[in-house]
């Protein structure tokens, strides 16, 4: 039943694009520009007319760009007998600077981009055992070193980046990702489940959630011309930064944008081939789409993915953005995730979330909160106990 499902989502992300594009040729979502006036991909620069102007500098040899965030929160978590907290940096957007160099060459334009993480405490690595320095700089904090050049045919890019597939599972127009991404893995991934006898198990928050997403990596990738809101992307590529990880990653992928009336839909679907020289080959496939109704700002994301001849997820999340106070946007949402056959067979991961995100726009600053509810069951042994997962935090950007 959950293949099916997941089958028929896929069916549909793509369905909705094609049938769209085909009916209209829209270079630029104008409803989409109408709700958003800020950047919202957690892997994009962040540029915003409306908060605070980037730090543009631009001379005859080019335009570059800094920029970069803060991103710190309060994290707890309640593992049904002991509660663990304290102050992270915030794993589903991390604090990072970076920046970019742009130089038109007539019909071409170069780009160069490097961005960094700080190497602060991860909110993903803290568990019940252990709390990491807080600071504590690894090259795996290396996010972006990149070339690329823009041309009439396309984009071809080299260096540590997004794969093709990076960011086709986590579409979503809700602007509440920060306080909970589709799956619990950067905000909760090392704590531990207990059973129904109070004893920790070695089943993580990570190991039973994944939203199957693609990874930056050192690659080379092409991105064909956006026709009709349609744009296919490939890669090749290869772990440079983490020294265990031998493996070759091919990852192709396929995006639409547009606006059906008022409605403004972004859609993606991507396929990755792993290929392990020490072990077995694995495939996956995910996608999602996000949709907001920019009168009223009600939004829709849904995702869902699958490891082939492994475990499988869906998500969906529902969400509104409104203009209560002067200073910005609130942003509320609600979700639900369920896993299956992570770990073991037949096993069942549920999440159930609500968020909510306020803007300060002359600062330049989100205050957040996500509460989140973690569940795990399995046919081995003992019941788990449901674990509360409760981020409150700040992100100031420039």
């Amino acid at each position: 039943m959950g293949r099916l499902f997941l089958g028929w989502c896929l069916a549909w992300i793509l369905v909705v694009g094609a049938s769209a594009a085909a009916e209209q040729e829209v270079p630029d979502s104008e409803a989409y520009n109408a709700t958003y006036e800020y950047e919202v991909d957690a892997d994009a620069p962040i540029e915003s007319e409306v908060f605070t102007p980037p730090l543009t500098f631009t001379n005859e040899f080019g335009t570059i760009t800094l920029y970069g965030q803060v991103n710190l929160t309060y994290q707890s978590f309640d593992d049904g007998e002991t509660t663990t907290d304290g102050i992270v940096d915030n794993g589903n957007w991390n604090t990072r600077l970076g920046f970019l160099y742009k130089k038109p060459l007539g019909d071409f334009n170069l780009r160069a981009r490097f961005e960094s993480g700080l190497g602060l405490r991860n909110s993903s690595a803290v568990s019940q055992e252990f709390t990491p320095s807080l600071v504590h700089f690894r090259r795996t904090a290396l996010r972006w070193f990149e070339l690329a050049l823009d041309s009439p045919y396309g984009t071809v890019s080299a260096g540590q980046g997004s794969s093709a597939t990076d960011g086709t599972t986590g579409l979503d127009d809700s602007f509440t990702f920060h306080a909970g991404a589709t799956d619990s893995t950067d905000g909760f991934a090392a704590f531990r489940f207990r059973d129904s006898d109070g004893n920790l198990t070695d089943v993580s928050v990570g190991r039973v959630n994944d939203a199957f997403d693609g990874a930056r990596r050192f690659r080379f990738r092409y991105d064909t011309p956006a026709f009709r809101g349609v744009t296919l992307s490939s890669s090749y590529g290869i772990n440079v930064l983490t020294q265990s990880d031998d493996n070759h990653y091919y990852d192709v992928a396929t995006r639409w944008h547009g606006d059906i009336g008022d409605v403004a839909v972004r859609s993606a679907v991507g396929y990755q081939w792993v290929d392990n020289p020490d072990g077995a080959n694995a495939e996956r496939v995910a996608g999602s789409i996000s949709a907001i109704h920019s009168p009223t700002g009600l939004n829709l994301a849904v995702s869902t993915g699958q490891l082939i001849d492994g475990p499988s997820y869906y998500w969906i999340r529902a969400g509104w953005q409104f203009s209560f106070f002067e200073a910005g946007t609130t942003s509320l949402s609600v979700d639900y995730y369920n896993g299956s056959d992570f770990v073991s067979d037949g096993a069942k991961t549920e999440n159930y979330g609500l968020y909510a995100v306020q803007t300060f726009d002359a600062a330049s600053l989100d205050l957040y909160a996500g509460l989140r509810a973690l569940t795990y069951s399995d046919k081995l042994g003992k019941p788990y106990q449901e674990a509360p997962g409760l981020l409150v935090g700040f992100r100031f950007f420039f």
